[in-house]
């Protein structure tokens, strides 16, 4: 960075967490959120906002994912999660990563935008150029997801309406803190 500038830490920190709920490796994460600002403070040289930082990072984020997945090294084999205790609601981080890794991108970067990051479906819609519609299915379907994992039911047996806690819990999961 040029001597002068300012960096919005808020930004930059709300970025990173937006990578990590992407590809769910925090050295990759930061590659990609520094990679997008350098990328933005070439272009504008400013601090970007926000929708702005997000969209390259998403870019990034698939220009990577397109990379690897035309070279593929091996495969490994995936194994059923078994929660400990099956009665205890509280998931660990480590357990709730386990769920969230499990959920496709796209679903999984719709739930981290809306529950998270506080967007409307519109606002979301808008980022991905993805229609609401897709949106709202894709925050849907990842909620009924990982309620069925975490509570180790059937699809038929897991209610519509998220809980607060529930949001809470994705939330400190999701981006290692506690919210307010």
């Amino acid at each position: 960075m040029r001597r002068g500038k300012s960096i919005d830490i808020d930004i930059l920190n709300s970025g990173y967490r937006y990578a990590l709920s992407l590809c769910t490796d925090r050295q990759d994460a930061e590659d990609i959120v520094h990679d997008a600002w350098i990328r933005l403070d070439k272009r504008y040289g400013k601090s970007p906002e926000k929708s702005l930082l997000y969209t390259t990072i998403r870019n990034l984020y698939i220009d990577r994912y397109r990379r690897a997945r035309k070279i593929q090294f091996s495969e490994f084999e995936e194994q059923a999660y078994v929660p400990a205790d099956p009665a205890d609601s509280r998931l660990t981080p480590r357990e709730m990563n386990a769920f969230l890794r499990q959920l496709r991108d796209v679903e999984r970067e719709a739930l981290y935008l809306s529950v998270v990051e506080g967007y409307t479906a519109d606002e979301i819609a808008k980022m991905t150029k993805v229609a609401r519609g897709t949106v709202l299915s894709l925050i849907h379907r990842s909620k009924i997801k990982l309620r069925t994992w975490m509570a180790g039911t059937d699809l038929n047996d897991v209610s519509d309406g998220s809980t607060d806690a529930e949001k809470a819990q994705v939330i400190e999961l999701v981006t290692g803190s506690t919210p307010k």
